[in-house]
């Protein structure tokens, strides 16, 4: 054996590696050198594989001296899952044990066992649950189905290694460096020895210590607060001086880091939230990226191929995603794809096929909404479906899959003008495409799967990969984990989240072991004391790595009171709050200066305008002007929720049109009289059969036989109940139903649909709408605004000139049958009151006679109608509870102006009591 006259750095993790090159890369730079021998840095793995690679190539260690196959995590946990489900097979309670969950339990006992270089004889002698009994047959089978294929875990891998050099004779470096070491487990600890005897000098790497940190501590109010006031001190330090180097460290990073992202790049990158600044290089870092399957071009690669894979009925959390994806299809059909997704909720059930998806793409693409390619991508995905899909090798899964996406335009371009892909996301696209490489080396390990199967590996392997786009620009601010090493040395530190609950982080013993043997062997997260000693070690680390210490807390989460951590005693809070940051849409929302903008008066209508929603603009503007104003003039309304069966909406239109169909066969309230019981439930099944046939054309899906009965069934109550209460009216005929009427009030042109007009034996009219709804009122009518105007506009406007002796609502439910309303005379309707005998509080007495109602409606609809037509649309309303059913809430902003109110008052309140 020689010792190379050289030394390495061996780092406890890769982005460590990374750090200390850029650190050594930044030195050179200053030094004005321009090209240098790069730093030898490398993981401990990196340096075993390579040291081993090495000797291989020079004949001194044989090729078959370690097994050909390393386990990538997913390929270790199919194993342990194969293992585990083969060994609980003829348990009787076997469908019950979630194997995943197993695996990833025994796949850290086996880590543990090989780390901490635990035998079994060792275990024996603690006391062997039957937990450890079945946790020992299983690795002795998975050690069985690795040795079949010549495979090897990470963690055995080590020790093979390590007993390899014990072996042989190595050429070693003279020196070796640790760095972020904080827990060497005993296996490590055998490789050094190892190192130390055969003469390498073996040193830590620490920085330069601080034996003066001066430490500050923070009790605030929340985690939100924690992460305010960490950026805000950022900002305040980097501003003293540009140059410092600073971090911001959490136990619980995953926790805090996207509110953490938003908050610095609202703080230092405000730009950021333009598309084409947003991946702009940042003066921030984090250790910690996401899972890859969190970023949206492989979001969208999972979603398509689930699409393609899956063979159930679609359901519009799935296609919705699909369709206002970017990353596929022809990105000059997004807006097309947007109507079709509001098109197929109208027009289709909530569960369907893919096929339907088509036919109705194809509808829209006859009638000019181009979506030519869109459908030719669904065919693609439709043959796919159709191929039989015969289980597969991983490799040829990876092929097919990739060739589907090709098809689909997948992450070709992003937008209408065709761009390519970003640096970031083509780096996650190859970052996509290296996992679905890894899996087409699995053929040995998985065999042949099925289409569903290899997509659940690709997915597993993208949630297991982190990854983070390379990070460009000068970088002043870390954002790391409480446990890792910083590379570079520090300026100031902000430790937050330092709760009890989070540090010393809390024990976790594995389940599989015994617990006195990870406790007597010292594995982690065994015991309370093992946390504290090592959480103590890691805290003094940190406090040396830099002159400036500030540890935070929370006092609260949710309702819930937090406490400090224990290791933060002897830093007693600070009784002086740092002030948070203020975010971007919080500093937009303040006024430079004082002004006053009347937001209340939109365009007035001009003359060739087609104004739409007909009563319902009448109904909303009487309501809120602004929710008329956005959902009629503008066009703004919610997307539907489509339901299987038929929604309430489609129930009640089916009863109007059943009692359509029903009076204008039986004309009048003789004829009815007439029918036998028989007779009328023939008519009525009648109506219904007619009323079903229209529905099924109108609909663009099939409903089943069962519901269509029950339906039947349904309709068939309720119409036999309504006419029972028609039986005990006054002789009328009934002279429309559903009759068309074009009405212009004061130049707005509205298209109107009277549900039934009846007229009496006397000749006056008597006007009724149909209601199915619980809560029916007409005590609007009375009011200036109406907010029922349906029945006000028809018998004042629509149809003036004829005598209208009663208008009501015809309220047809099964709990309840009853006309609700007004009438001139006296026994008119069952249950509705004649004008004239209404009781002294009514709030129809106002109005002299059943004329003065009438033209109280007239003016007041005028009136509603002026408002319309010179575009008044303040956000004004009687109650909150009024606009229970406005599809355009979000946009009257109803929160901001509450608080805008409630400082005007405070304002008024102030200068009064400044006056006094």
């Amino acid at each position: 054996m020689a010792l190379l006259a050289h030394s390495i750095t061996i780092c406890s993790t890769a982005r460590l590696v990374r750090g200390i090159a850029l650190r050594d890369r930044q030195h050179q730079e200053l030094q004005g050198v321009a090209q240098w021998q790069a730093s030898e840095a490398y993981t401990l793995q990196e340096w075993l594989h390579n040291l081993i690679m090495h000797a291989t190539l020079l004949g001194e260690v044989a090729s078959d001296a370690l097994p050909s196959l390393t386990l990538s995590a997913v390929a270790e946990a199919f194993l342990w899952e194969k293992a585990i489900s083969a060994c609980l097979a003829t348990h009787e309670a076997a469908a019950l044990f979630d194997i995943r969950a197993l695996a990833k339990s025994a796949m850290e006992a086996n880590q543990l066992l090989c780390d901490w270089q635990i035998t079994e004889s060792e275990m024996q002698q603690f006391v062997v649950g039957q937990e450890t009994r079945q946790f020992l047959r299983w690795r002795a089978s998975f050690e069985l189905l690795c040795s079949q294929k010549n495979a090897v875990e990470a963690s055995r891998l080590m020790a093979m290694q390590i007993a390899l050099i014990e072996q042989q004779v190595f050429n070693f470096p003279l020196q070796i460096f640790l760095t972020g070491f904080d827990r060497i487990t005993p296996l490590e600890q055998r490789l050094f020895t190892h190192l130390q005897r055969c003469g390498v000098v073996l040193d830590k790497l620490t920085p330069d210590i601080n034996n003066s940190t001066q430490v500050t501590s923070y009790a605030l109010s929340d985690s939100h607060a924690e992460c305010r006031a960490a950026v805000a001190w950022a900002q305040q330090e980097l501003a003293a001086n540009p140059d410092a180097q600073l971090a911001i460290i959490s136990p619980v990073l995953g926790n805090v880091r996207r509110e953490l992202s938003d908050l610095l790049d609202d703080t230092f990158h405000a730009d950021s939230i333009q598309p084409r600044c947003f991946e702009r290089p940042r003066c921030y870092d984090f250790s910690l990226g996401l899972a890859l399957s969190e970023y949206p071009i492989v979001h969208s690669a999972l979603q398509l191929l689930k699409l393609a894979t899956s063979r159930a009925n679609l359901s519009f959390d799935t296609v919705t995603p699909v369709l206002q994806d970017v990353y596929w299809g022809d990105p000059s059909e997004l807006d097309a794809r947007a109507q079709l997704d509001a098109y197929v909720r109208q027009h289709l059930s909530s569960t369907y096929r893919l096929e339907s998806l088509s036919k109705q793409a194809s509808k829209l693409d006859a009638d000019g909404i181009k979506l030519g390619t869109f459908i030719r991508h669904l065919d693609f995905i439709v043959q796919f479906q159709q191929a039989e899909m015969q289980w597969q090798l991983p490799s040829v899964w990876v092929g097919t899959l990739v060739a589907l996406l090709d098809q689909l335009n997948w992450s070709k371009s992003r937008n209408q003008d065709n761009r390519g892909l970003s640096s970031h996301e083509y780096q996650t696209q190859q970052a996509f495409f290296k996992n679905l490489n890894a899996l087409a080396t699995l053929d040995g390990i998985l065999g042949k799967i099925s289409a569903s199967g290899a997509l659940q590996k690709i997915t597993e392997l993208c949630n297991a990969a982190m990854f983070q786009a390379e990070a460009t620009g000068e970088t002043h601010i870390q954002i790391l984990g409480l446990l890792e090493t910083p590379a570079m040395q520090l300026d100031a530190i902000w430790a937050m989240n330092m709760n009890d609950q989070h540090w010393p982080a809390p024990v976790r013993l594995n389940p599989l072991l015994p617990a006195d043997l990870q406790r007597s062997r010292g594995t982690p997260n065994a015991s309370a004391s093992m946390q504290t000693e090592f959480a103590a070690m890691v805290q003094q680390r940190l406090l040396l790595s830099a002159p400036n210490f500030i540890f935070s807390y929370a006092l609260k989460e949710d309702d819930r009171e937090l406490r400090a951590s224990p290791l933060l005693a002897p830093w007693p809070p600070t009784e002086k709050i740092p002030v948070g940051i203020i975010a971007l849409s919080e500093r937009l929302a303040l006024p430079a200066v004082m002004q006053m903008v009347d937001d209340s008066v939109a365009p007035a209508i001009l003359a060739d305008e087609i104004v739409r929603g007909g009563v319902k603009l009448f109904a909303t503007q009487a309501i809120c002007p602004a929710w008329a104003f956005y959902q009629y003039r503008l066009g703004a309304k919610k997307l539907e929720t489509p339901v299987d069966g038929l929604d309430n909406m489609a129930r009640g239109s089916l009863l109007h049109q059943v009692l359509q169909f029903f009076w204008q066969d039986c004309q009048t309230l003789t004829q009815l009289k007439v029918m036998s019981f028989s007779q009328r439930q023939t008519a009525i099944e009648q109506a219904i059969e007619k009323s079903m046939l229209a529905m099924k054309h109108e609909l663009g899906f099939s409903l089943p036989a069962q519901l269509l009965a029950l339906e039947h069934q349904r309709l068939l109550q309720i119409v036999q109940f309504w006419l029972d209460l028609e039986l005990g009216r006054a002789d009328f005929t009934v002279k429309a139903c559903e009759q068309k009427h074009t009405l212009v009030i004061e130049g707005l042109t509205l298209n109107l649909s009277i549900d039934r007009i009846d007229t009496l034996a006397d000749g006056g009219l008597v006007v009724i709408d149909y209601k199915t709804s619980s809560k029916v009122e007409a005590k609007s009518w009375s009011d200036d605004r109406i907010s029922e105007p349906q029945l006000p506009i028809y018998a004042s406007l629509a149809l003036h000139g004829e005598r209208v002796v009663a208008v009501c609502f015809g309220k047809v439910r099964s709990d309840e049958t009853k006309f609700i309303g007004l009438s001139a005379d006296e026994d008119v309707l069952p249950d509705v009151k004649a004008f004239e005998v209404l009781p002294a509080n009514s709030a129809f007495t106002r109005f002299k006679d059943w004329d003065g109602l009438l033209q109280h409606w007239q003016i007041s609809l005028k009136v509603i109608a002026h408002e319309i037509k010179a575009g008044e649309a303040s956000v004004t309303f009687k109650q909150i509870s009024d606009l229970n059913y406005c599809e355009v809430k979000p946009l009257l902003r109803l929160p901001e102006r509450r608080m805008q109110y409630e400082r005007l008052q405070a304002f008024i309140l102030h200068t009064a009591l400044g006056q006094t």
